[in-house]
């Protein structure tokens, strides 16, 4: 296993993540949702279509001063098709969680969606690809091992940053442990 970049150059990958992909988005959620206090990245590695070794990001959102991924999971494992549209929404991880989100009716995969497809036609903005050597070398270390897509979101997923509204910004702090640190700045494996 080969590295692609040193300790300090991927601290100022992930630095870079927050800064220009998490806060932009959780701003805007923040701006359009008063009643939302706090929110955790959290990412997870495995396989889905396109690549042996994709780094994924999902943000969780609650009204709560600490997302609670318990909560969450729950909510994930009590859902039933009657509760969606189609299979698609049921299969997209489409959450209704009363704890988290009490009386927002969108889902927990929905609530940023309008942030992100504003941000990503600003020229600054990190555009999260998870094919991307960045995201890889950055984030792997602190993924679990084993994760596949077929796993529910507060299963393969672990948090890695915690935001939390404040009276004029945003408090981010850093929880993400490194679970697998010979994994820290490595280089993609490629398939193709």
């Amino acid at each position: 296993m080969t590295l692609l970049y040193t300790k300090s150059q991927t601290d100022l990958i992930r630095q870079k993540a927050i800064d220009k992909y998490v806060l932009p988005i959780v701003k805007k959620v923040f701006a359009k949702y008063p009643q939302i206090n706090s929110a955790s990245f959290a990412v997870a590695q495995y396989w889905d279509d396109n690549a042996y070794d994709e780094v994924h990001n999902f943000i969780l959102y609650s009204v709560l001063d600490i997302p609670d991924w318990e909560a969450y999971s729950k909510s994930e494992n009590e859902k039933e098709l009657g509760d969606y549209k189609n299979w698609d929404d049921y299969f997209d991880n489409a959450i209704k969680d009363p704890i988290n989100l009490p009386g927002i009716t969108e889902y927990q995969d929905e609530i940023d969606r309008e942030a992100w497809e504003e941000l990503e036609k600003e020229p600054n903005f990190y555009y999260w690809n998870g094919l991307g050597d960045d995201e890889i070398a950055a984030f792997a270390a602190f993924c679990k091992e084993g994760s596949n897509q077929c796993m529910d979101y507060s299963e393969a997923y672990t948090p890695y940053a915690i935001l939390t509204r404040t009276d004029n910004s945003i408090a981010v702090e850093i929880v993400g442990k490194m679970l697998r640190p010979w994994l820290d700045g490595v280089r993609p494996e490629r398939d193709w």
